[in-house]
């Protein structure tokens, strides 16, 4: 008798096992990172006789987590190049809309300013038409300034976010090792006994980490799991977590504004990580965005800020002004330093400004006086037509580019990229979608299935009852016989 009611003890306890198991599961079907827990029974040792072995009941081997390491893989993938897209596409939107705006772009203000040179050049000796040629090259100034200050902010909003995330990763790495800790304390009859909740949290905070920058992982023999980025720098090993910084830019000539990605070290100083190492992310994609799209924007802006400021000073100090003198005069400030260096033609066209306010002084004049038959000062045009002559003139991109197709080459080249980046994030949504749907295939919580278990594991419990109820039936019998 007592072996029957050892083998029904036994049966309860699985059946207990599974319900537990099933009940938790049930409670966390919407957990995020959650996997699927079973619980995984196995024989007890049999009992030989004469007649043979008789099965003795049996025992809770382990409580396993539905998980692949491969399926899971593939979502963090699938995420890091999804949440890169997003960052970059969130920021070259901005980009795009401001270029692109048919009021607030550049090429209004560049049509305006030469209606008013050939309205000078209709009427040269025109006082108010040389006053609204001077009001229009304001605009025009003040729209390349305005067009480099909004820029401006979206690169500070960028380097700000990068700090941001930059400090972000470094919590996670934190708490990472935070949980490595704690497994292996849990875990101290060996990785085969595993703490699956903990695991679970662990892989949540990887994925999160993932979706700041691109990480791999490396699950070590202690159950320990290590965290690397780029090209295999280490973030996490064990419970050693190495720290990120943002510091200034060390280029020469340097960006001021400019930010790099650096390792620290346990001396005290810090290791380079350029940015091409720093791939997938937020932080890939903030980069991709810093490197590719809005450095290459505002420098060709900048070009177009130093080539209508040289090109349009080189013919007008060439001219003369209402009264037939003064030379060698610059209509807008000189910015030609500015094209010496990269980090130069990003600030030119904020110092785009208009050098002379005297209307008299626009030199229309082709000539500098009436000598020889010719007309002077206010009455000749010839300097003039040639300033008009120049929205035409192909003096840009290797004298292939008028000033309104340079801008109109800048415009496309945002735009295409930013459809570019739009496209690939729809990708990428959809692959992500697709590993999730496939990892939720083997790890993901079924409601109906949980329900399903519960009722054959709430039967399996009063059966394995049942059988101790016939133990103690048979055990009174035999105490009744002995009486």
């Amino acid at each position: 008798m007592a072996g029957l009611l050892s083998i029904g003890l036994t049966g309860i306890n699985s059946s207990q096992a599974n319900l537990l198991t099933t009940s938790h599961n049930i409670t966390n079907a919407d957990t995020p990172g959650f996997n699927r827990q079973t619980t995984v029974l196995t024989t007890n040792d049999p009992f030989f006789s004469g007649a043979g072995f008789f099965g003795q009941g049996s025992r809770v081997d382990a409580v396993r987590r539905q998980y692949d390491g491969f399926l899971n893989q593939q979502v963090l993938s699938a995420s890091a190049r999804k949440e890169e897209f997003s960052a970059y596409n969130t920021q070259i939107a901005q980009v795009d809309n401001l270029l692109a705006d048919a009021s607030s772009g550049l090429s209004p203000a560049l049509a305006n300013f030469f209606a008013g040179v050939q309205d000078v050049a209709i009427n040269p000796s025109s006082v108010p038409a040389r006053q609204a040629l001077i009001s229009t090259a304001e605009s025009l100034a003040a729209r390349f300034q305005a067009l480099d200050t909004r820029l401006n902010e979206i690169r500070d909003i960028n380097e700000g976010q990068i700090v941001s995330t930059v400090d972000s990763i470094n919590a996670f790495a934190r708490q990472i090792a935070d949980i490595n800790e704690r497994i292996g304390v849990v875990q101290v009859a060996g990785p085969s006994v595993q703490a699956n909740d903990l695991l679970d949290q662990r892989d949540n905070l990887v994925a999160e980490l993932n979706k700041l920058v691109k990480v791999s992982t490396v699950t070590e023999s202690d159950g320990s799991l290590s965290v690397f980025m780029g090209s295999g720098q280490a973030l996490v090993v064990g419970t050693t977590v190495s720290t990120l910084m943002v510091e200034g830019d060390s280029s020469v000539p340097p960006d001021p504004f400019r930010g790099e990605i650096r390792l620290a070290t346990p001396g005290g100083g810090s290791v380079l990580l350029p940015d091409s190492l720093i791939t997938g992310g937020q932080l890939g994609g903030m980069l991709k965005f810093r490197n590719e799209t809005l450095n290459a924007a505002r420098e060709q802006l900048g070009n177009i800020a130093i080539a209508v400021a040289a090109e349009f000073n080189a013919v007008h100090a060439a001219g003369y002004n209402l009264d037939g003198s003064a030379t060698g005069i610059a209509f807008f400030t000189d910015i030609s330093g500015f094209a010496a260096t990269a980090v130069g033609r990003r600030s030119a066209a904020g110092a785009f400004a208009v050098a002379i306010t005297d209307p008299r002084q626009v030199a229309a004049s082709g000539a500098p006086n009436a000598a020889a038959g010719t007309t002077a000062g206010g009455s000749n045009n010839e300097n003039a037509l040639q300033l008009a002559g120049l929205q035409t003139a192909r003096v840009m991109n290797g004298d292939s580019a008028t000033f309104q197709s340079a801008y109109s080459q800048l415009v496309s080249f945002v735009g295409n990229k930013a459809r570019e980046v739009q496209i690939g994030e729809r990708s990428q949504e959809a692959q992500l979608q697709q590993a999730i749907d496939a990892q939720q295939a083997l790890s993901g919580v079924n409601l109906d299935e949980e329900a399903a278990n519960l009722i054959r594991y709430q039967q399996s419990y009063q059966a394995a009852a049942r059988v101790m109820s016939i133990a103690g039936t048979l055990f009174d019998e035999i105490l009744s016989v002995a009486r």
